[in-house]
């Protein structure tokens, strides 16, 4: 009987152990959701996405549900398409462009995929210019950088760029191969643009109002070699944000974007308070009635501006968010992008804040100011009509900011952190504080 027992227990452990394998396989597919065209009928090819962790993953999972389906009806019709994802941590940590296809590679080979495209959410900087996506046909290997695509709208740009860069290393990068594919974009049926719009067969993604100042330009590299396994390995065909200028302007907006600037505000909430309840308390003096009523627009608009500058300032002053040369090994032009995504993202987060408190104030102005009193003898002395009350808001919003911007370099270093960048920059924020303090330890 206890034989019997033990036989049942056994097998109740290894069911157990068996659905628990299957939960894990099932969580697992569903954390990295793959797609395939429904026509089993036709040879299928395999395209794989190798994202960096948090955003790069987070795009790609969206995408990948349609991606499929729009590859059969974009780049090739005579094929069932599958892809795959694969989240890779060194997608996202290499700034190198050619390690990171020799990371992308590596992973192809292993899944043995016909096609394969890295997403990383680091700027790449090649060559002295800013690449956005590059294509090794020869391997076919691709990558995509997040933050070159710019601000926004940002799924719709990673869709029609992998597509782009797909039927590249499928139907090549030749000029006549090109000419081909144009032809075929220009017959095709109109009723694939409900998924999508059609983009020419050489722009990486359709062009939006900003192209004629921020155009994304495809060059192609004549070279003598295929291959990835050296450092600064050229490539065939590259999309980069030229001149310059468009390529730090792209970068840093796309950098801003991934710090989710959203986020300051809840961060330096209790700055908010701080700064809400001095401002308040200030309200019930006639002195700041009489300043409101004595200020011209040039003086409380350059008040804002000192206010906007004082609080942005020192925040990245006190919680040491400058990045220098001696902290870092990075080139110059990634450390100046790095330090202008700073800027913006604390920039972007002041001005959702300095917004915030202003509606606040206009609604305490109302609250806590009688009209009798504010336009008696020891008030202003005259009828106070809206447009004083929005001018009152607006001078007590910028006095309170400089107040609410000695609260801010206060706050705890490891919270400015979490609330201020995205996932990939924090961690290089925490890596060069790191080094700091080995370096003071050394010393």
């Amino acid at each position: 009987m206890r034989d019997s027992d033990s036989d049942h227990k056994e097998e109740a452990e290894q069911s157990e152990e068996e659905k628990t394998t299957e939960e894990k396989e099932q969580e697992e597919k569903e954390e990295m959701p793959d797609s395939e065209s429904d026509h089993t009928e036709l040879p299928t090819l395999h395209v794989g996405l190798i994202p960096a962790p948090k955003a790069a993953s987070d795009l790609s999972d969206k995408l990948a549900g349609e991606l499929a389906d729009l590859l059969r009806d974009y780049v090739d019709d005579e094929y069932s398409w599958k892809v795959e994802i694969v989240v890779d941590s060194y997608i996202g940590a290499e700034e190198n462009a050619a390690k990171t296809l020799q990371q992308a590679q590596s992973i192809s080979d292993d899944k043995n995929w016909d096609y394969a495209i890295a997403v990383t959410d680091m700027p790449l900087f090649k060559d002295g210019e800013f690449i956005v996506a590059e294509v090794e046909e020869e391997l076919a290997l691709a990558q995509i950088s997040l933050p070159a695509l710019g601000f926004a709208p940002l799924l719709r740009r990673v869709r029609e760029a992998s597509l782009q860069l797909v039927s590249e290393m499928h139907h090549g990068s030749s000029e006549e191969a090109r000419d081909r594919e144009q032809e075929r974009v220009d017959n095709m049926d109109p009723g694939n643009d409900k998924n999508m719009h059609k983009i020419g067969s050489r722009e990486l993604c359709k062009a939006g109002p900003l192209n004629r100042f921020a155009p994304i330009k495809r060059i192609t590299v004549n070279i003598d070699r295929v291959t990835v396994d050296e450092e600064g390995a050229d490539t065939t065909v590259r999309f980069i944000a030229s001149p310059r200028a468009n390529g730090y302007m792209r970068l840093t907006s796309g950098m801003v974007r991934a710090n989710d600037p959203y986020k300051v505000v809840t961060t330096f909430k209790s700055v908010v308070a701080v700064a809400f309840a001095t401002g308040a308390y200030a309200l019930i003096f006639p002195t700041v009635w009489m300043l409101a009523d004595s200020y011209d627009e040039i003086r409380a608009a350059t008040l804002m501006v000192i206010s906007f500058t004082a609080m942005t300032a020192w925040i990245i002053i006190a919680h040491k968010l400058w990045e220098t040369r001696s902290e870092t090994n990075d080139n110059k032009y990634l450390i100046r992008l790095h330090n202008a995504s700073t800027v913006f993202t604390i920039g972007f987060g002041v001005a959702i804040y300095y917004v915030l408190l202003f509606f606040c104030f206009l609604f305490a102005v109302f609250l806590f100011i009688p009209p009798d009193l504010l336009e008696s003898g020891d008030g202003i002395g005259r009828p106070a009509g809206l447009p004083y009350f929005l001018y009152l808001a607006w001078l007590i919003t910028s006095i309170a900011t400089v107040i609410g911007a000695i609260g801010a370099g206060l706050e705890d270093e490891e919270t400015v952190l979490k609330g201020t960048y995205g996932y990939r920059q924090r961690l290089r924020k925490e890596y060069i504080q790191r080094m700091k303090e080995e370096a003071d330890e050394k010393k």
